[in-house]
């Protein structure tokens, strides 16, 4: 599906969450949004990570998508240390590494506060 595709079906999709609101349908129609829209965010996700993959790497096939997503975080974040390491500490939470982050989050203040 082409992007202006997706937009066009996340705006159909939202119209129908306002309608369902009217309707007070919410529930059903609200996790079938959040669904389809899970589902476009993978797809566009993948896409773009073969497009990094075909622009930073000379053999895309050795190229993992961690590395092609740690470029894109870099990049996207502007090499910022700071929101780097908040965006690996917020993956890390939604996967449950709560005893690590404590540690993490430690190292990572240590580091910081070195220079």
């Amino acid at each position: 599906m082409k992007p202006i595709e997706e937009m066009i079906l996340a705006n159909r999709l939202e119209r129908q969450v306002n309608k369902a609101k009217k309707l007070d349908t919410v529930t059903s129609v609200e996790m079938e949004i959040y669904e389809k829209k899970q589902a476009l965010i993978k797809d566009m996700f993948q896409t773009a990570l073969k497009m990094q993959k075909e622009i930073s790497f000379t053999n895309t096939a050795s190229a993992t998508d961690s590395d092609a997503l740690g470029i894109m975080i870099s990049q996207q974040l502007k090499w910022d240390g700071d929101k780097i390491f908040n965006t690996a500490y917020s993956a890390f939470e939604d996967a449950n590494y709560h005893d690590f982050n404590k540690k993490f989050g430690v190292l990572w203040s240590k580091e910081v506060n070195k220079i």
